[in-house]
Parts: C-alpha cells; structure tokens; sequence
C-alpha cells in the first residue's frame, strides 16, 4: 500500500499500521486468491440467475394448482428470494481430461459442473469456460437440446461474451480507474464520511 495512503489511515482516521498490514495482508492472502479462480464470474452469475428466474418461473405454475391463494403467495415469496437457486453453476480446476474443458450435466436439470485443466494460461480458461457457457446458455436458457452440444454455436456465444468483456475492459473500465492512490482515497473517504452518507 501506497506510503502516503497508509499516513492518512494513521493520522486521519487512527488506525495503527498493524490493522492496516492485518487489512491488506486479509485481502492479498485470502480474498485475491479465490477472485482470481472465479473465471467470468459475472457471466456465470448471470447465466444461472436467469436460468433461474426461469426454473423457479415453472415450478410455480406447476404447485400453483395445488395451494389456495394466500398459502401460494408466501410460497412464491419463498421461492423467488433470491437466495434460493434451483439451478448452480460450478468451476472445477481438474490436473486433465479427455478435453481440456467440459460441461457436465447435473442430473434432473438442477446444474451444470464445468471442469478445466488447471494448469493452462488463465487466458485460455477464460475462453475455455466463455465457450462451455455457450453450452449451458444454449440447452438451459434457448431449450435448444439438440444444439447444446454444438461447438460452432457454444463458441458463438463465448465470443460474445468475451468481446463484451474486452469492451468493457477497452472502453468502459477507464471511468472506473484513477490516476493515484491518493486519489482513491480521497474520492472513499469523501464518498463514505458518515455526513454524507
């Protein structure tokens, strides 16, 4: 952490420089490690919510029948927090395989495992995992079966979602970065001081 940065905790806010070195050394050694293996983290976020909303979509209609109108109410309520997932996405880092990445089904539509060889560029995972979510999207979000094992149309998507992330990196991400230190931590202590909260 910036030298300048690490005075103004100190001095402004009374933080002793152990909390702040507990603080850095919190995120380096335990949260960076598990953000760097959530490969397009968004993008899997996203495929399950909306596979989601559409599963939880389904079994509604199917118990709606079943309740009168107020005991479904406070079942549709439980089902569509959010919390609640029907359907999960998981990465799993493997030492090899037939392929180096491959989508496998969990049984009764409930998920999909994703596994990758770990020991490739993380570049390449990334594009490996961004063409085995065309898969998923293709079977879970199109209910096209007969196409979801097709590697022209999973490769489609996954360029997709990797030129929307390019984008994003290339055009939009600069409004996000700042020149300094200093600067971040003006604009978090200005934006978080408690009066202007």
């Amino acid at each position: 952490m910036d030298n300048a940065v690490v005075e103004k905790f100190r001095d402004i806010h009374g933080l002793t420089e152990e909390q702040i070195k507990i603080y850095e050394n919190l995120y380096n050694s335990k949260v960076l490690p598990v953000i760097s293996r959530h490969y397009l983290s968004h993008l899997v976020t996203t495929i399950e919510e909306l596979i989601n909303k559409k599963n939880k979509q389904a079994f509604l209609e199917d118990i709606k029948k079943e309740f009168n109108s107020m005991d479904y109410k406070a079942i549709e309520k439980a089902v569509n927090r959010k919390m609640l997932r029907v359907f999960s996405i998981i990465l799993v880092p493997v030492d090899s395989g037939k392929l180096k990445a491959r989508t496998h089904l969990i049984g009764g539509g409930t998920g999909a495992l994703i596994t990758y060889w770990k020991e490739l560029p993380e570049s390449q995972i990334r594009i490996l995992i961004a063409h085995e979510l065309g898969h998923v999207a293709t079977r879970y979000l199109l209910d096209d079966e007969r196409s979801a094992s097709n590697d022209g149309l999973a490769t489609l998507f996954g360029y997709i979602a990797l030129q929307d992330r390019n984008d994003f990196y290339k055009n939009k991400a600069k409004n996000f970065t700042r020149e300094s230190n200093l600067i971040i931590y003006n604009e978090i202590t200005n934006i978080c001081n408690r009066r202007n909260m």
